[in-house]
């Protein structure tokens, strides 16, 4: 497990615990995927998304559109803020560079 937090931060892992979560438990309690009580929990989902990751959050969106609760939407946005997190790292690394 240790290896994990050689290639990630510690706030990266702890987000992806996060979003794992709420995923799994989408998965495992089937009454979550009824319309209504699902939908709610989704919004609670959207949310945490907006608070983690920002306007990378509004990925969640697609939990609320029928057909979308089987795609583990929360990791997808986890995958997608780590990407544009890593990139403007090595942007700012090299403009920080002189040539």
């Amino acid at each position: 497990m240790g290896w994990i937090l050689t290639i990630l931060s510690y706030s990266e892992f702890v987000r992806l615990v996060i979003s794992l979560s709420i995923d799994i438990i989408e998965y495992i309690i089937p009454v979550l995927m009824l319309p209504l009580i699902g939908d709610l929990f989704d919004i609670v989902g959207l949310a945490t998304c907006l608070y983690l990751f920002r306007l990378v959050g509004l990925i969640a969106l697609l939990e609320l559109v029928p057909g979308f609760d089987f795609l583990p939407i929360n990791t997808i946005a986890w995958f997608v803020w780590l990407i544009i997190k890593r990139q403007s790292e090595a942007v700012e690394g090299l403009v920080g560079k002189e040539f």
